[in-house]
């Protein structure tokens, strides 16, 4: 097995890259499917993250930003990928990538493309957290001071990761569309700043979205559901992380929960 593979690519055929940057667990699946919907776009791999197609970069350092990465191994079969369905669907014209490690390296990333586009979003971090917890873990199973332990790093981890979107945002103005603004209204889609207009135009922001083992239902916000899963400990638990970052919480329209 490869971890770099070099496919053969043509680089003068480069689409625009549309980039999610988001946190894990924010509606990112949801938000790649809406914009897919357009027949001018296409996802490297169907969950929208092409880190996947590359051995080397989805290995369990992909978090790290010092790690070694060979960016002409990422363009080369990115591109060669895009090229290869552009052979058989010839209107397409941008590609969604959304794998969340891409925030820590994103700055070498965009620079391997000539054209690029950038669209944050997050999540509230209880919601985020209980979601994450639920997810990978069977609960019943755990005390609740070790969910407890668990809660606190995933609250460190939506600290970590949200004060790189936020950089990344400052970087870049880039536009911000929240899991909550997104829920609300799928169309707000349609007006990201620096969409390009076939993409914008083609999109179906009322079509079904199929996320994890949910069956395919309109876009849903689970914010709720997610954080009644949550116990008063577990929620003073994350709160605990989050008290020493009001202004972060400020910066996205979240709020400690009491």
């Amino acid at each position: 097995m490869q971890l770099w593979p070099r496919p053969s690519f043509d680089p003068e055929r480069q689409p625009r890259f549309i980039f999610i940057i988001t946190p894990p667990n924010s509606g990112s699946t949801a938000l790649a499917q809406i914009l897919n919907t357009s027949p001018r776009t296409m996802l490297l791999r169907p969950n929208g993250e092409g880190q996947w197609l590359i051995p080397g970069m989805c290995e369990a350092d992909r978090w790290n930003p010092d790690k070694e990465v060979d960016y002409e191994s990422v363009r080369a079969v990115w591109l060669s990928a895009y090229q290869k369905q552009q052979e058989l669907n010839p209107s397409i014209c941008a590609v969604i990538e959304k794998s969340p490690p891409n925030m820590v390296r994103l700055n070498h990333l965009i620079a391997l493309f000539d054209h690029v586009t950038l669209l944050a979003n997050n999540r509230d971090p209880y919601a985020s957290c209980a979601s994450i917890l639920h997810r990978l873990q069977d609960v019943s199973f755990l005390s609740l001071e070790h969910r407890v332990a668990i809660l606190e790093g995933l609250a460190g981890d939506w600290v970590y990761r949200s004060r790189l979107i936020a950089a990344l945002l400052d970087l870049h103005g880039s536009p911000l569309l929240t899991y909550e603004e997104f829920c609300a209204d799928p169309s707000r889609v349609i007006s990201v700043p620096g969409m390009p207009l076939e993409v914008s135009s083609s999109i179906t922001s009322s079509d079904l979205v199929h996320v994890k083992d949910y069956a395919p239902q309109p876009v849903m916000c689970y914010n709720q559901h997610q954080i009644s899963l949550l116990s008063f400990v577990e929620i003073q638990a994350i709160g605990s992380v989050l008290i020493g970052c009001l202004d972060l919480l400020d910066r996205f329209g979240y709020r400690l929960l009491s």
